[in-house]
C-alpha cells in the first residue's frame, strides 16, 4: 500500500535543516497544508467520534518531498484504511497472538460475568440478607419479651416472695437467657452455611479474576516485545526495553499513536523524516482539550521515551522558548516583587534551565523562598519572599484567596466547527465554573472532569476585539489550578477560544503564550499594608 502524499501544487515552502521536536513545536506551513487535505480525505463515518491523526513531511531517496498520513489506534475495529499508514503491529489481525490472547480474556470475562450474574448467586444472596434481617427481628422480639419477664420478676419479688418462689424466678431467668444463648447460635450456624455457599461462588470468581490478571500481564508483555520499533540510526528496540531503559513499563496503547507508526513507516520505506504534526479530527470529547483541526503536542506517558528513541539520529531542532529577560520591580528586607518572562520557569524544574527562583537567590541570597508559581509559558509579577516569616505569611494569603491577581491573554479567532464559540464583544463580563484534574495519561495538561475534578472558577472581562477575531480579555481567577486559565479558555464547555501561543491546548502559533500576570494585589507581610504592582505587555 503506497502511502506517499503529494504536497499542494501551488504550495512549497522549504525545510529547516532540523526535525521538529513533536513535544513541542510549531506546525510547518506544508504540515498546516498536509493536515487540510487528509481531513478532507477522511471517511467521516469512520472518524465519527474524534480520532488524533499526523501527518508526517518526508523525502524519498531521489529527492521527491511528499507526506505520510497517519491516526492513533484503530478505527471501528479496523487498523487499515486506504490513504493511511498501517500499525507497527497489527493487534487486529485474527491470525495474530494479540486476537487469541483477547479471545482467551474475553472467555474469562464471560465466566465471570456468568458467575457474577448466576440466579443461583442472586438467590443466595438473598436468601442471606433475609437470613440476617429474620435473626435480627426474632431476637429483637425475643429480648423484647425477657425485658417483660424481667419487670414482672421485680414486680413479684418487691411484693414479697418466699425461697422456693426465689429460686423459681431466677431458674427462669437463667432459662430466658440460654434460649436467647440458643436461638443467636442457631441463627449464627444457619448465616454461616449461606456464606459459605456465597464465599465458595467469589473464591470462584476470584480464581477466575486472578487468572485474568496474569493472562493479561503476560499478554500485554508479549504485545510489547512484538512492537519493535526503528530509529533514524537503523536501530531497533521492543517498547518493553526501550521503557525498561529508563526504569518504565509501557502503558497500554503504547505504539499506536500516530507519530510512532508514521516513523516506522518512514523508516521502513526509506524515507527521510523533515517535520510532523498531529491534530484532531472530530466532535470535541468531554474532558480533554480537543478541537477539529487544532495541532497538539505528542503525549508524554505513551510517547515520551518512544519517540525519543525513535529519533535518535535525527538532527532535531532545540526549541528556544525564554522571551525576553526577569527584571525586580520592587524590593525591600521582606518580599521581591519580580518580573518573569515567558519560557522561564518560576522555580526549579528537571530540564535543567534557570529558573526566576535561582535567578533571585543568585542576587539575593538562598534565603529567598518561592510562595506561588506560574506556568513557565506565563509571563508576569510574581512575589517571592525574603525570609521564613514573610513566606509563611505570603503562603497563606494565597491559601485563604485573598491575594487579587489579574492576567490579561489573547484569544485565538472563534472556530466555525464548534457551535458554542460565541462571539465576545467589547466589554462583556462572565464567569466560567469548569472543575479540573490532570490528564494522568498526558501529562502535563489538564481536562474537565466534572466528577472527580476541583473547583475552578474565573472572572472574566472583555477589552478588546480585533477584525481577524481574536480578542484581548482579563481574566480574574478566584481559584489557582495547574493550567486554569488555559483551559478554561481553551475547552468547549468554556470559552470554547484557546490562548494563543498555547501549544499545548491547540492555542494558534504565536512566538509565545500569550498570556500575563497583569497585576497582583496583597497585604505587605511586614507593615500588613494593602500593595499593588502592575505590569503592562504587548504581545
Amino acid at each position: 500500500m503506497n502511502c506517499l502524499h503529494r504536497f499542494p501544487s501551488d504550495l512549497y515552502v522549504e525545510f529547516g535543516d532540523s526535525f521538529n521536536d513533536p513535544f513541542r513545536y510549531r506546525p510547518h506551513p506544508l504540515i498546516k497544508a498536509a493536515a487540510e487535505e487528509v481531513l478532507k480525505m477522511v471517511p467521516e463515518s469512520d472518524f465519527r467520534q474524534g480520532k488524533m491523526l499526523g501527518v508526517l513531511a518526508v523525502e524519498a531517496p531521489d529527492g521527491t518531498k511528499g507526506y505520510l498520513a497517519g491516526f492513533s489506534g484503530s478505527v471501528c475495529d479496523k487498523n487499515l484504511i486506504e490513504g493511511f499508514v498501517p500499525p507497527i503491529y497489527d493487534l487486529l489481525d485474527p491470525e495474530g497472538g494479540f486476537k487469541k490472547g483477547e479471545a482467551e480474556l474475553n472467555q474469562l470475562n464471560s465466566q465471570i460475568r456468568q458467575l457474577e450474574d448466576s440466579q443461583e448467586f442472586k438467590n443466595i444472596k438473598t436468601a442471606l440478607q433475609a437470613a440476617q434481617a429474620d435473626a435480627e427481628s426474632e431476637i429483637a422480639e425475643m429480648r423484647a419479651k425477657m425485658a417483660i419477664a424481667k419487670m414482672e420478676r421485680e414486680a413479684a419479688r418487691a411484693a414479697g416472695v418466699d425461697q422456693e418462689q426465689h429460686q423459681a424466678l431466677i431458674r427462669q431467668s437463667q432459662f430466658e437467657k440460654a434460649e436467647l444463648r440458643r436461638l443467636k447460635l442457631s441463627w449464627e450456624e444457619r448465616i454461616c452455611r449461606i456464606k459459605e455457599d456465597i464465599s465458595s461462588i467469589e473464591k470462584e470468581i476470584k480464581a477466575l479474576r486472578s487468572a485474568r490478571a496474569e493472562k493479561s500481564e503476560k499478554l500485554q508483555k508479549w504485545i510489547f516485545d512484538r512492537f519493535v520499533v526503528t530509529n533514524a540510526l537503523g536501530e531497533q528496540s521492543s517498547l518493553t526495553d526501550i521503557f525498561s531503559s529508563c526504569g518504565l513499563t509501557p502503558p497500554g496503547g503504547t505504539g499506536e499513536c500516530a507519530a510512532p507508526k508514521l516513523l516506522q513507516y518512514a523508516y521502513a520505506n526509506g524515507l527521510r523524516p523533515l517535520a510532523m504534526g498531529e491534530f484532531w479530527y472530530g466532535q470535541s470529547p468531554d474532558g480533554p482539550v480537543r478541537t477539529h483541526g487544532h495541532f497538539y503536542p505528542s503525549c508524554t506517558s505513551k510517547c515520551g521515551p518512544l519517540l525519543k528513541y525513535m529519533l535518535k539520529g535525527l538532527k532535531t531542532e532545540a526549541a528556544s522558548t525564554l522571551c525576553g529577560k526577569p527584571s525586580v520591580i520592587h524590593l525591600d528586607d521582606e518580599i521581591i516583587i519580580a518580573s518573569k518572562p515567558s519560557g522561564m520557569p518560576s522555580v526549579p524544574g528537571l530540564d535543567g534551565s534557570e529558573s526566576l527562583l535561582e535567578w533571585l537567590q543568585g542576587r539575593y541570597g538562598t534565603s529567598v523562598e518561592s510562595v506561588h508559581r506560574l506556568d513557565m509559558d506565563t509571563s508576569g509579577i510574581m512575589i517571592y519572599a525574603r525570609n521564613e516569616t514573610a513566606a509563611a505569611d505570603l503562603r497563606r494569603q494565597f491559601e485563604e484567596h485573598t491575594v487579587r491577581k489579574t492576567y490579561l491573554a489573547r484569544l485565538s479567532s472563534p472556530d466555525n466547527h464548534i457551535e458554542s464559540s460565541s462571539e465576545l464583544a467589547d466589554g462583556a463580563k462572565g464567569s466560567i465554573r469548569l472543575p479540573l484534574s490532570a490528564d494522568y495519561d498526558e501529562r502535563p495538561r489538564q481536562k474537565a472532569d466534572m466528577s472527580q475534578g476541583k473547583e475552578s472558577l474565573t472572572e472574566y472581562e472583555v477589552i478588546r476585539t480585533y477584525e481577524d477575531g481574536r480578542t484581548d480579555i482579563l481574566f480574574h481567577p478566584i481559584t489557582g489550578r495547574t493550567h486554569q486559565l488555559r483551559v478554561h479558555s481553551a475547552h468547549i464547555h468554556g470559552l470554547a477560544r484557546p490562548i494563543v501561543g498555547d501549544l499545548l491546548y491547540g492555542g494558534e502559533p504565536h512566538k509565545r503564550l500569550c498570556l500575563h500576570a497583569m497585576e497582583i494585589t496583597f497585604r505587605h507581610p511586614g507593615s500588613g499594608e494593602e500593595m499593588t504592582f502592575s505590569e503592562h505587555i504587548s504581545f
